[in-house]
């Protein structure tokens, strides 16, 4: 039985209807901003200070300024493209067609991944809103004192922490975190309960150990099971592959994230684009280019980026 051939149109819908499936890994939703519409080349957002407590009420209603600071996020033209020989296409029984086309809906989708791993990677030297580094020592906002988000536990053999190390090093990073203070000198992550541990491939075991093992040491309860108080969850990637010694915790609650994602969508409809901001273009069988070279092209397209967020929500812990 002859398959029928697959058209222009079909192609367009399969692309479509995949990226409708598709979302982005529930971590990185869970740290990140649903991504804020753009229209423009880039975005300049007002980082709002914290309101301030609640105090007794004498005399006239008190009302207090916000403070301000503006983060710049420039949007990037990013794009792919597959060229898929006409043979394959008028031949196809297996769906491969389909598959190619679908694999390039997931890689829209896992971009972004590969737009937030750099940030947290280099968090120790880049900028964050406040002008210090993202992951640093010296945070510090309006009556909240200085900060620090970079810290360090002891291990014997840092690269092979122990369970019963890597727990220690776990439960420093939570107590720094619910600590911080914001620009009003409150505190304002001490409700935090739910934290995923971000670890490269070298610390993944320990992690897992550290999370799963009932007795630690010298046979000791373990901690992070025994309570529940907190959650943890282990996100390991070998794009964190030079964190042999390092680890970083992420709060996943709260309306502010550490990390900022932002979409550029069209001001006004434009063929091709998807309600999301992504254009996708065929030159198919009717194409010029295919009658020359005998390949349909496929591409995509779209602007976007990712940049840091608050840092009150993230630790880097540093075994030494």
């Amino acid at each position: 039985m002859t398959a029928p051939i697959i058209t222009e149109r079909s192609v367009i819908g399969m692309f479509y209807e995949r990226l409708q499936q598709n979302t982005a890994s529930s971590f990185l939703d869970a740290i990140t901003t649903t991504p804020f519409e753009s229209d423009q080349d880039s975005e300049n957002y007002a980082w709002l200070g914290m309101v301030p407590q609640m105090t007794a009420k004498r005399g006239e209603k008190k009302f207090s300024q916000l403070r301000t600071t503006e983060w710049e996020v420039k949007n990037v033209e990013y794009q792919g493209g597959i060229a898929l020989p006409k043979k394959h296409i008028i031949y196809d029984k297996t769906t491969q067609v389909q598959a190619r086309v679908n694999e390039l809906a997931d890689r829209t989708t896992a971009h972004w991944w590969s737009l937030i791993a750099p940030l947290i990677v280099n968090a120790e030297s880049a900028v964050c809103y406040d002008g210090q580094y993202f992951f640093d020592t010296d945070h510090s906002e309006g009556d909240s004192g200085a900060q620090s988000n970079d810290i360090t536990s002891a291990a014997a053999v840092p690269a092979n922490p122990t369970a019963a190390e890597m727990i220690k090093a776990i439960m420093a990073g939570v107590e720094k975190m619910i600590g911080y203070k914001d620009d009003r000198g409150e505190y304002v992550n001490e409700n935090l309960t739910e934290f995923y541990v971000v670890v490269g491939t070298g610390l993944m075991k320990h992690a897992l150990e550290a999370l799963t093992q009932t007795r630690v040491g010298g046979g000791d309860s373990n901690i992070l099971i025994e309570q529940d108080s907190f959650r943890f969850r282990v996100e390991a990637s070998p794009r964190l592959s030079g964190w042999t010694t390092k680890f970083a915790l992420f709060s996943t609650q709260g309306t502010q994230k550490p990390i900022i994602r932002q979409q550029r969508k069209p001001n006004n409809a434009a063929p091709g684009y998807s309600v999301d901001g992504m254009l996708m273009e065929t030159l198919w069988l009717d194409s010029e280019h295919c009658k020359k070279h005998d390949e349909c092209l496929v591409s995509v397209e779209t602007e976007r980026a990712a940049a840091y967020g608050d840092w009150k929500k993230a630790c880097l812990v540093t075994l030494t």
